[in-house]
């Protein structure tokens, strides 16, 4: 009888709905963006990373348990000028020699009214680590995930273009980033 019992309480755990179990996710980089707009003389000017990577926990029963942690390769910095994007890898910028990963980890989620969520997050660029906060939102499709946002940053938190090169050129200090990142639950 014993047997019986924990047999169907077994049963019953499998045929409950995925809610309130975390799942764990792999950013689909292929299918996956970050971008970012900035200022630079004065005119609108955009760049994307083309390497990133990333991996989470997420439970849509407790979104305020989440864990991601995305690491960015400063090398990848396209910012459609080949020269300009090697200068983005000096000292002055991202320092990619020896500070190759930018890194973000989620810190919290909470949902909103509007089905929207408040993340909350700590960012690690050349040694600096800021707390950085967006609304995201978050769509899922079965096994794939899509998280979209942006997240307003001031570049000199992080020491980036603050050496001699701001005397020719102009970089405005806010940065946007850009994110639209898909993920597909391990399996």
């Amino acid at each position: 009888m014993k047997l019986l019992k924990h047999t169907l309480a077994a049963l019953a755990l499998t045929l409950l709905p995925a809610t309130g179990i975390a799942a764990q996710w792999q950013v689909d980089t292929g299918n996956s963006q970050v971008d970012f707009d900035y200022t630079r003389n004065g005119k609108s000017a955009t760049g994307i990373f083309g390497a990133f990577s990333g991996t989470g926990d997420f439970d849509p029963a407790a979104p305020e348990t989440a864990q991601l942690v995305v690491k960015i390769d400063s090398r990848s910095i396209d910012l459609d000028d080949q020269l300009a994007s090697a200068f983005a890898t000096s000292a002055e910028w991202f320092e990619s020699k020896n500070h190759r990963f930018i890194t973000y980890r989620l810190t919290g989620l909470k949902p909103r009214a509007d089905g929207k969520y408040d993340a909350t997050g700590e960012l690690s660029m050349r040694g600096a680590n800021k707390p950085v906060a967006a609304v995201i939102e978050l769509d899922f499709n079965g096994p794939v995930a899509t998280a979209t946002g942006t997240v307003r940053l001031n570049r000199t938190d992080y020491l980036l273009g603050v050496g001699p090169s701001a005397a020719f050129v102009e970089i405005g200090p806010e940065v946007a980033v850009r994110f639209a990142l898909k993920a597909r639950k391990a399996q």
